[in-house]
């Protein structure tokens, strides 16, 4: 094992933490504002969180891929 390699991986470790704590975030105001919304205002706002969470699901995917395990 390389000497830096164990504070590399915890920074990913938490990185990992934060994009699953935002997406959990992400969802849930969706689920609570209802995906579609009653207004122009609302629908706009479901579909930015809705690429949000697909944004961070892509950075989490990208993470995980390069996590040593």
């Amino acid at each position: 094992m390389y000497r830096g390699e164990t504070p590399l991986a915890s920074a990913e470790d938490a990185q990992a933490l934060r994009l699953q704590d935002e997406i959990t975030a992400l969802e849930t105001r969706l689920r609570d504002m209802g995906e579609d919304g009653d207004c122009a205002y609302e629908r706009a706002i479901s579909r930015l969180y809705t690429d949000m969470v697909a944004e961070r699901k892509r950075d989490l995917a990208a993470l995980a891929a390069v996590l040593p395990r």
